[in-house]
């Protein structure tokens, strides 16, 4: 594992008059018609973006060569986003026919209710190496992360808290590792994970928040998927420092891959300047 001492990001925290302004702002939008505003401007057909990632891996065993993924991220189910909303993410992953789902945080807006007005829908994109998930720095609202867990379980999602599970075809072996969010989760072990992995395999880390890719990889990690950012979300000079620093869509760290999703909700406000609502698709490719 590369790492300093502690893998901790300080969490965010705004004062009672912002998060007064903020809530207002969000009532607003959401009275005048913001959800469906936000599903038509978005969300909808010709309108979310498709992404395509190519990830090369050397060394990789070939049997996995072709590996496709679909990377969903920072869905902030509520004010915004609802049930039905996802239908045609929903389509758009079905016909891709991928191998595996990966969800990398932030489900809800506000509380675990929130969450599940999506959780069906992602439970009906088929992924026959199965639906991963990690939780975002949104999901710990009250402190009811269990329960989120265990409705995305109830779901066929599973959500990975510093631990990995195997892939396997054959005898061959690819592992997917998830990290609780470096920001709000009560304990922080990216080692747990990491120590069930056998030295030679490689692994593809989950993560909600993009520093885990400078600080909790293993020498064999080839991807990390992340998100949190939103791509800026309103990416207009006097607004980007509103939101999480984003380093960019895709960069190398070491042997590894990280790719940040700009996600598919919002918070705030129902809109998306220079950063649309997006699915990531990756394909694995031997060296």
């Amino acid at each position: 594992m590369n790492g300093a001492p502690s893998h901790r990001v300080a969490p965010r925290r705004h004062s009672s008059l912002r998060r007064a302004l903020f809530r207002g702002v969000e009532h607003a939008a959401r009275l005048c018609g913001g959800r469906a505003f936000y599903r038509w401007r978005h969300l909808g057909r010709g309108r979310l973006l498709e992404r395509e990632e190519c990830v090369r891996v050397p060394e990789l065993d070939p049997v996995w060569h072709g590996l496709t993924i679909a990377q969903l991220s920072d869905l902030h189910a509520g004010p915004f986003l609802g049930r039905g909303d996802l239908s045609h993410v929903v389509d758009c992953v079905r016909a891709r026919r991928v191998d595996l789902l990966a969800v990398t945080g932030d489900f809800l807006t506000h509380g675990v209710e929130d969450s599940l007005l999506v959780l069906d829908e992602l439970a009906a994109m088929p992924a026959p190496l199965g639906r991963f998930a990690v939780l975002g720095n949104h999901d710990y609202r009250g402190r009811r992360e269990a329960e989120l867990a265990a409705a995305c379980a109830a779901r066929g999602i599973r959500v990975l808290i510093d631990e990995s599970l195997p892939l396997e075809r054959g005898a061959a072996r690819l592992w997917i590792r998830g990290l609780g969010d470096l920001e709000e989760a009560r304990t922080l072990d990216p080692r747990a994970g990491a120590q069930a992995i056998p030295e030679g395999d490689a692994d593809i880390l989950l993560a909600h928040h993009p520093r885990a890719g400078r600080s909790c990889l293993r020498p064999r990690t080839r991807l990390v998927l992340s998100g949190h950012t939103h791509g800026m979300q309103l990416d207009l000079p006097f607004l980007r420092r509103l939101g999480p620093a984003h380093p960019g869509l895709r960069y190398r760290s070491g042997p590894a891959l990280v790719v940040v999703s700009r996600g598919l909700g919002v918070i705030g406000f129902p809109l998306r300047v220079g950063a649309p609502a997006e699915l990531v698709f990756l394909r694995l490719e031997c060296t």
